[in-house]
């Protein structure tokens, strides 16, 4: 579909300033001109501060305090330096400021470029330093002037990036993502997949105007992952392209699929599919802003794009069904009956009926851990990254899944999660996991619902963020039923078990799409 392609790699590299080793991707792009553009991964698309132009350099840039201007300065060559240097072992590409910029001088990526420590000194000036404000600032120093951000009609195939990851030539980078199993960390993949949708949308939103006033993106929702496949060790192409837009909005479709050793052109097994919504605001004000239109060129883009109208129409339906607004319907109110009158005799001391071993309170697979947000999972908005979220949802669910079966549970799909509220750095994110719906029997796939609390201890405040639904299962045997109590208990286990019906349609969709057997 997309014809203009060219080959990419991955680099290897560390920074001595951040203290921690990092990789910088170069990305397939294809577009009508066939112009590459350069996208980095584990970076969001900076607002136009951040922006790396072959134009300007970093001593343009205006500073809070001109006391830590120069050591600003030498942390930001230090940094730029870094980034062709070998020290960190082998090298397949050298990358600099000019390579990776695009046509416009912009650079598409999902986390920024400059430290964490650049940041806390532009801020309150250099350690042991006073700020001192100066108000006599030359015109290079002064806030920029933005000009109207024009709109720009755009193709899917404008916005189509790839990524490569060489797990099978590349050592450094296997070792970043192999697990104790042997075999690629699912989380690993939700971190890419969010960055690589986030670059996408930058990409689609992009006017080729330097002077357009910025705009910010962020993950509204992560609409479905299914995984088609095993996830095994082999080099991996991952893809995707923006499929919809709305007044403000983005539906980004993604893949991942093997790349054979043999035929590395050809497009190999489909792995995994997701679907990504993404939306953008004004930097400036804080308000929706209008993204670029999209030009449908052929039945199968136009296919697509119905495809877009429809999930987000079903997801407006679903929102309106909900059980936080809606009472069960007529047959889950039968359902919630007849479990009552199942657990009522387990309960009941003088039954004689006593609980089976293959039966588990939901009560009693409650699991959770608490992490500190720390400035290196953070994005260009110095929030911290939506796809680090997501590995550490999914981490903890994998927990509580394996302790649950008493084995190693396999991963099939991410149901739609909505990004609530950003999650600032320096708070602490209380991860809390439960089984929500296990048939039992010899039924193999069972529900895991992991909630997301941020607490700020300084003001004494819990936010929900974010609700994760994952379904996984049992490979070898059929799992334990789960028996909720509670009401509360009930319309989660009846949530876990609309969830896996839907799941397991969209599942077979996406099957069937891709010409896949079930």
């Amino acid at each position: 579909m997309y014809a203009s392609r060219a080959k990419t790699t991955f680099s290897t590299l560390t920074s001595t300033i951040i203290k921690r080793p990092f990789y910088t991707r170069r990305l397939l792009s294809s577009s009508r001109n066939a112009q590459k553009d350069k996208i980095v991964p584990e970076v969001t698309q900076p607002s136009a501060h951040n922006v790396l132009s072959k134009t300007t350099s970093p001593s343009n840039a205006p500073t809070a305090s001109l006391l830590n201007k120069e050591s600003i300065e030498k942390s930001q060559k230090d940094l730029s330096d870094q980034l062709g240097s070998s020290q960190a072992g082998k090298i397949l590409a050298t990358l600099n400021s000019s390579n990776l910029t695009g046509p416009n001088g912009k650079v598409f990526t999902v986390r920024p470029l400059t430290s964490w420590i650049d940041k806390l000194a532009s801020e309150h000036g250099s350690p042991g330093a006073h700020f001192v404000p100066n108000n006599n600032l030359d015109s290079s120093q002064q806030p920029k002037k933005y000009q109207k951000r024009e709109l720009v009609l755009k193709s899917m195939e404008d916005s189509y990036t790839e990524i490569i990851l060489p797990f099978k030539s590349d050592k450094a980078l296997l070792e970043e993502y192999i697990n104790v199993g042997g075999t690629l960390r699912h989380g690993k993949i939700m971190e890419d997949l969010d960055a690589l949708a986030g670059a996408i949308a930058y990409k689609h939103a992009d006017d080729g105007k330097p002077d357009s006033s910025p705009i910010t993106i962020v993950t509204a929702s992560v609409d479905r992952i299914d995984l088609l496949k095993p996830l095994g060790v082999s080099d991996i192409r991952l893809s995707g392209h923006v499929t919809y837009v709305g007044y403000s909005s983005m539906e980004i479709f993604m893949k991942m699929e093997e790349i054979s050793a043999e035929k590395p052109e050809e497009r190999g097994d489909t792995i995994l599919v997701a679907r990504f919504t993404m939306v953008a605001r004004d930097s400036l004000t804080g308000k929706a802003a209008q993204i670029n239109p999209m030009l449908l060129s052929n039945d199968t883009e136009k296919k697509l794009y119905q495809m877009g109208e429809d999930h987000k129409a079903k997801k407006r339906l679903a929102a309106d069904a909900a059980l936080t607004k809606r009472p069960p319907t007529e047959e889950e109110r039968f359902l919630i009956h007849d479990l009552y009158l199942e657990y009522s005799e387990y309960e009941n001391p003088h039954s004689k009926t006593k609980k089976p071993d293959n039966v588990e309170w939901m009560s009693d697979t409650k699991m959770s851990a608490i992490h500190i947000m720390q400035p290196q999972d953070r994005n260009i908005h110095d929030k911290v990254f939506g796809g680090y979220l997501m590995r550490l949802a999914y981490e903890l669910a994998f927990c509580n899944a394996s302790k649950f079966i008493s084995s190693r549970p396999t991963f099939l799909a991410l149901d739609e999660i909505s990004f609530r509220k950003p999650v600032p750095i320096g708070t602490f994110l209380e991860l809390d996991s439960q089984i929500a719906y296990a048939e039992g029997g010899d039924h193999h796939s069972f529900q895991v619902m992991v909630k997301a609390d941020v607490l700020n201890v300084s003001k004494k405040t819990r936010e929900t963020t974010n609700t994760f639904w994952f379904t996984f299962t049992d490979p070898v045997k059929g799992t334990p039923k789960i028996m909720p109590k509670t009401y509360a208990e009930s319309m989660l286990y009846l949530e876990g078990k609309r969830r896996r019906m839907i799941g397991s349609k969209l599942a077979g969709v996406s099957r069937k799409n891709l010409g896949l057997r079930d």
